[in-house]
């Protein structure tokens, strides 16, 4: 062979290797990717009878993700498994169905952490890897892997295409396609086949194509980090308001405190929180970065803040709401009630009477005229701040067929007021405690 036909070869062999084989390369890469996911998600199905705050009435599927095989950890979303389940189901690929049970659900992320026997995960199962470092690149490439529209593991591939701040939470912005059925499921990078994201939720496919989004793996790896360590993952009390401002989005700036909860923050109207003490490169930007940095705090800490053009270090108290899993509610006539603690409860709940969550559907409470997100204001002229309290009262009513006037309040415009009344009378049945961990129908302790 002559030195021109050597040349020659030498060049097309370049050309190959720089053009086929990434291609090579990136197959290789989806191939394995592909089928790691496969056998780490799985498919949900729940029931949910007695719906707490922001949960529906009826039967559910998703998917979610094996996180931990030693303790059975699955993540998906917790419009998923709901916050107060009648049953949650789990299966792998080509398995069963098996019990599972919630153990966490978070009130700021769309995140919840169901638990399965160990024993029922099939042998050589994956567990996901997280991307718990940084968030995903704009224009990298991702597979949301799921059950779109019943159809069982499967991809849907696009591109990260935002990183978005709406309804003060964070999203990863992306075009693969997320719709019912891959909702709580693995958002994952092509290229490292790990999972930067958990899909959540799309806009209206009537308004808008191609617009989806995941919650942030960076921030469900601070949670699962914290209950690995047994300690309360839930989003922290915020005893205070802040002004939005679209000029100025990026600026934290107190618009009012709040009183009556279990914490109380030095703070006035105008302060800018700038970050922690001991994180002062980190700005604190938004709700949402201040509700992820203090996560599993607990005590007094230090805060910097702006106060009338002046940098201050002053001390504030952390504690974390209660675990959504100990939630108890009340079930009767098809109404269900329960506490929920308000930031302005002091204004708009100063009684603090208890909420009417959910009203099933042509049950003997939505004929008698209970509606979603009212208060109990009195029972036969008697005021209620506890549920056990309430369920002992109305046990009662029950036991002796009688009527019960139940007067509710709503927050609605009426005569020279922003409070409207509405007093409802019903015999009451079925009357029962109800929430993840009340393991009987009756009783009201």
């Amino acid at each position: 062979m002559n030195n021109l036909a050597r040349r020659s070869l030498s060049v097309l062999c370049a050309i190959l290797f720089v053009t086929v084989c990434p291609h090579l390369i990136q197959s290789a890469q989806s191939a394995s990717y592909l089928t790691d996911a496969e056998q780490y998600t799985v498919k949900i199905r729940t029931r949910v009878e007695y719906p707490g705050f922001t949960d529906n009435k009826g039967s559910f599927t998703g998917a979610g993700f094996l996180i931990d095989a030693r303790k059975g950890w699955v993540v998906t979303n917790a419009h998923v498994s709901s916050r107060n389940t009648a049953s949650i189901e789990v299966a792998f690929k080509g398995q069963a169905f098996t019990e599972a049970k919630l153990i966490y659900a978070d009130q700021h992320l769309d995140l919840a952490v169901i638990e399965i026997n160990p024993e029922a995960i099939p042998k050589r199962t994956r567990r996901a890897e997280l991307n718990c470092s940084a968030w995903p690149k704009i224009g990298s490439e991702v597979g949301a892997y799921g059950h779109p529209l019943s159809l069982d593991f499967s991809i849907t591939r696009g591109v990260v295409s935002g990183a978005r701040y709406r309804h003060n939470r964070y999203w990863i912005q992306t075009d693969a396609a997320i719709n019912n059925g891959n909702s709580g499921g693995p958002l994952i990078d092509i290229r490292s086949g790990k999972v930067v994201g958990i899909n959540a939720a799309t806009y209206s496919k009537n308004t808008s194509e191609g617009v989806g989004f995941a919650v942030p793996a960076i921030y469900v790896c601070r949670v699962l980090n914290l209950l690995r360590n047994g300690e309360n993952a839930s989003a922290p009390f915020l005893p205070v308001a802040f002004a939005l401002n679209e000029e100025a989005p990026n600026k934290l700036v107190v618009a009012a405190i709040y009183e009556g909860l279990p914490v109380s923050w030095p703070l006035s109207a105008g302060d800018q929180i700038l970050s922690l003490a001991d994180e002062p490169s980190l700005t604190l930007r938004n709700q949402a970065d201040l509700i992820h940095a203090l996560r599993g705090k607990l005590g007094e800490i230090a805060i910097n803040i702006l106060r009338e053009g002046e940098s201050l270090s002053i001390n504030i108290d952390t504690l974390p709401r209660p675990k959504m899993a100990d939630w108890v509610g009340l079930h009767f006539s098809g109404v269900v009630v329960g506490r929920e603690i308000m930031r302005d409860d002091a204004l708009s709940n100063s009684n603090g009477e208890l909420m009417i969550l959910d009203v099933a559907h042509a049950s003997t409470g939505s004929v008698s005229g209970f509606n979603e997100y009212n208060y109990i204001a009195t029972v036969d002229g008697l005021r209620f701040t506890t549920v056990n309290q309430l369920c002992e009262h109305l046990g009662v009513a029950a036991e002796e067929d009688r009527k019960v006037t139940v007067l509710t309040r709503s927050r609605s415009w009426d005569y020279r007021s922003a409070t409207k009344y509405a007093a409802i009378e019903l015999k009451v049945g079925d009357v029962k405690l109800v929430g993840p961990k009340v393991l009987t129908d009756e009783g009201c302790t």
